[in-house]
């Protein structure tokens, strides 16, 4: 419009030359005027042809116009996997921090575990080396200890040999439990457990006390005595100390003496030697008083084909 209002402004100065100048040309001739008609003719039609002449649409707007658009939605697509990548962003960078924070938090535990440790093992190693100084306060114990129970070994072991082979070769008197006693004294040889050198000592001692009462004591029990005839009738035993054992059946028939030379129980015939069991036996249970007894003795160390009796309590 701006183009269509210059060219009208223009004309209109330029028919106010026209018409100054048409004064003129009306004073120079015709063909002035001929000439001047005919050229603001052309410039009329030119003028008309630009006015009247319809806009032209652009044949490439359209697609432009498509181009803005895809652009446009491109850009918002853009805009929103921005926003998404930003929110998942946040979500691991959240997720990171948790997880730094986590390992400080374990890190802060194995680090208290770990000076707990290191407490540990300083007090551990300060025991050990008390441990230490210990074994050696021990090896210096055990050396002279070792030399003693070598001492011991040699006097105490032929003296538990000899008193085996005298219980088992005495009288039959608690055999089983003597030895029994015996082999406490001895002790297992291979056993580590003992802390104290006076531990065999003291059964060696218990042992000895005990057959030292058996040797200054005498008592009289009832058992059975085994005869030549496979009978076994009640008899009543006496025994003085650790070597003499004797008995006399209730019935006062039998009358035996153990002799520890024959291994065997020695039948009495003799009447008067019976009589001296017998009183034996009467003065032990307090029915007679104390009297010098004569008991046979076997010197010999003769076997005997008679039978004998298993008078052991």
């Amino acid at each position: 419009m701006m183009v269509l209002f210059s060219m009208r402004d223009s004309l209109r100065d330029s028919n106010n030359r026209q018409a100054f100048r048409t004064t003129g040309l009306r004073r120079k001739g015709p063909l002035h005027w001929w000439t001047f008609c005919f050229s603001l003719w052309i410039l009329v039609a030119f003028a008309g042809r630009a006015f009247a002449a319809p806009e032209v649409a652009e044949p490439n707007k359209p697609q432009e116009t498509n181009r803005q658009k895809e652009l446009s939605e491109r850009l918002e697509g853009l805009i929103r996997q921005l926003r998404q990548e930003r929110s998942a962003y946040y979500v691991q960078k959240a997720q990171y921090e948790a997880g730094i924070e986590k390992a400080r938090e374990n890190r802060k535990i194995l680090q208290e575990e770990l000076d707990e440790l290191r407490r540990q093992e300083a007090e551990s190693d300060q025991q050990l080396r008390k441990y230490e100084a210990e074994v050696e306060d021990l090896e210096e114990q055990l050396s002279p200890r070792a030399s003693l129970e070598n001492v011991l070994a040699g006097q105490i072991q032929p003296f538990l040999v000899s008193q085996r082979a005298a219980i088992e070769n005495g009288i039959p008197y608690k055999q089983q439990e003597r030895i029994a006693r015996l082999e406490a004294a001895r002790g297992d040889p291979n056993e580590t457990s003992r802390t104290s050198t006076a531990d065999p000592l003291g059964h060696v001692w218990n042992y000895a006390q005990e057959e030292l009462r058996l040797a200054r004591s005498s008592e009289t029990y009832t058992a059975r005595a085994k005869t030549g005839d496979e009978s076994s009738p009640y008899a009543r035993f006496f025994r003085l100390g650790q070597k003499i054992l004797g008995y006399m059946t209730e019935d006062g028939r039998l009358a035996a003496m153990w002799s520890s030379l024959r291994d065997d129980w020695m039948f009495i015939t003799d009447t008067k030697q019976a009589g001296q069991v017998r009183s034996a036996v009467e003065i032990l249970d307090h029915r007679q008083g104390p009297k010098l007894v004569t008991l046979p003795i076997a010197l010999e160390s003769t076997r005997s084909d008679e039978g004998g009796a298993n008078g052991s309590p």
